[in-house]
């Protein structure tokens, strides 16, 4: 399995104020790595975060369907599994391509669970793609932090679950946005992200950094912070990429 961890793939770029499709995001070398990944013609299936959702599911399958267009890679076609489809979960040996798409992390994992996600997707030899909540659900523990109103300060809300055990590394996506944000009248990093840092270390994420991981072996691409015991540390800089611990 080839697993490319994103916040965000990039796909499209806002022009006059709208948005419109575009290529998977070349940042850091993302674009180019991807492409070789898929070696020419493939087909997609994404695995939705909110399988109640079928208008957004519909929004994914025809957004994905352009991003590979538009990134010059041949797509025969990009399915979407959700309430609609969820057998798609019995042929991911069908797709050369699986994408877990982004939303809400505990709704996505339940939806995981219900299709017997974990269990599938070790026998699966393909190219998976993450995004921002899919790349969180990836990991062998998922640290799904608040990001609903009400979710900070609500003393059952489940932070730590079980995932797809593809990695061990946990991920904060759009960690550009993180600085100065506030959720249930807490401070997002200060009084959320830093204290729960003390349980589990994770990488924050800018939208155009990204992890790859293959043969037992994960590396970090773009600008990322690790945030473990308490603190915040820049830990690579646009452009450069390491090496990174992947296992616990």
């Amino acid at each position: 399995m080839k697993l490319f961890m994103t916040s965000s793939p990039g796909g499209s770029v806002c022009v006059d104020g709208r948005w419109t499709a575009d290529s998977f995001d070349p940042a850091n070398g993302f674009l180019k790595e991807f492409r070789n990944a898929c070696r020419g013609e493939t087909d997609c299936l994404v695995l939705s975060s909110d399988p109640e959702n079928t208008g957004m599911g519909d929004e994914m399958q025809s957004f994905f369907r352009e991003a590979f267009l538009h990134s010059g890679m041949s797509v025969t076609r990009v399915d979407v599994c959700d309430r609609r489809n969820p057998q798609a979960a019995d042929r991911l040996c069908c797709y050369g391509v699986l994408i877990l798409a982004g939303g809400h992390v505990p709704t996505q994992n339940a939806f995981f669970r219900q299709i017997g996600l974990r269990e599938r997707i070790q026998r699966y030899a393909g190219v998976v793609m993450g995004v921002s909540a899919g790349t969180m659900n990836s990991a062998e523990v998922v640290y799904a932090q608040p990001e609903e109103q009400g979710e900070a300060v609500n003393p059952y809300y489940v932070r730590y679950m079980q995932g797809l055990g593809l990695t061990h590394v946990n991920v904060l996506p759009h960690f550009q946005n993180v600085k100065g944000l506030r959720l249930d009248g807490l401070r997002v990093l200060e009084d959320i992200s830093l204290p729960d840092s003390r349980v589990r270390p994770f990488y924050g994420l800018p939208d155009g950094s990204w992890l790859y991981r293959e043969n037992e072996r994960t590396r970090l691409y773009g600008e990322a912070w690790l945030l473990e015991a308490g603190t915040c540390i820049k830990i690579c800089e646009d452009g450069e990429s390491r090496e990174v611990e992947d296992e616990r």
